[in-house]
């Protein structure tokens, strides 16, 4: 992407940001009434008031994991951060950081109405969208939050998951064991490797290695300082979620409990 002002990269974020939003929540408003009407008056009332409103909100992080994921994995697997993970900065980047920082707003809401959401929740959404948007902003060190959003896509046999369980589908039902060893499987090969992924593709285009990238983003030496110890931060914490989340997947494949 072009250079541009400072202005004009932080008009460009918020404005990506506040249209994904919006679009999020838009499409949260039109699915929600066609789930309740699917599930049926009665069905629909027994369900907890988290899971009534979590019926849109399931749609919405499909949609969430299919265009960041997406995107992510296009700006990565077509070598736009080839020989440089500083501060090349691709469109389809920037638009896969943009979605997922407007449904990162967007969910922090639903959590925030759900109440009772794990504290492991709270730090991927407040980190996550800090992370995309100031990205967005400095525009450098993308490559490692980019990277990282290709793991939404690992979201999407547990919602198909989810809502087959307010249909009443018992967790013994054959497509159940397979959605639970496909989303463990997803974990295995997307979410757990991808800190150890990441660095080792960082270390591979960087003429001096990770040890001297490192020495960049913490000391901000032609970079900017603010960028590089975020990405740091952020790069570390979700290398431990992710590996947190791989562990209650794989033990999900042996639990008997109903999917919530």
């Amino acid at each position: 992407m072009k250079s541009v002002s400072r202005r004009e990269r932080l008009r460009e974020a918020a404005f990506s940001a506040t249209i994904s939003a919006l679009v999020c929540t838009g499409i949260h408003l039109a699915s929600a009434p066609l789930w309740r009407k699917k599930l049926g008056q009665a069905r629909y009332l027994s369900l907890s008031r988290r899971d009534q409103l979590y019926l849109g909100e399931k749609t919405v992080a499909t949609l969430n994991g299919l265009v960041s994921g997406g995107l992510a994995l296009y700006a990565v697997a077509s070598g736009s951060y080839h020989g440089n993970v500083v501060t090349n900065y691709p469109r389809s980047g920037h638009w896969a950081l943009g979605f997922f920082s407007g449904f990162s707003l967007y969910d922090t809401t639903i959590m925030a109405l759900s109440v009772g959401e794990p504290i492991m929740m709270w730090i991927h959404h407040c980190l996550g969208f800090g992370g995309a948007f100031l990205m967005m902003y400095y525009r450098e060190y993308s490559f490692f939050p980019v990277a990282f959003t290709v793991t939404e896509l690992t979201v999407i046999p547990w919602n198909i998951m989810w809502y087959l369980s307010k249909f009443n589908i018992p967790r013994s039902s054959s497509i159940m064991r397979h959605l639970l060893i496909f989303r463990a499987i997803a974990f295995l090969l997307i979410r757990a490797p991808i800190g150890v992924t990441t660095v080792a593709y960082a270390h591979k285009q960087t003429k001096d290695g990770i040890v001297a990238l490192y020495r960049t983003m913490t000391k901000g030496i032609g970079t900017n300082r603010i960028a590089g110890r975020g990405t740091v931060i952020n790069t570390t914490v979700f290398t431990i979620l992710n590996l947190i989340w791989t562990l209650q997947a794989a033990k999900a494949v042996l639990s008997k409990k109903q999917v919530r």
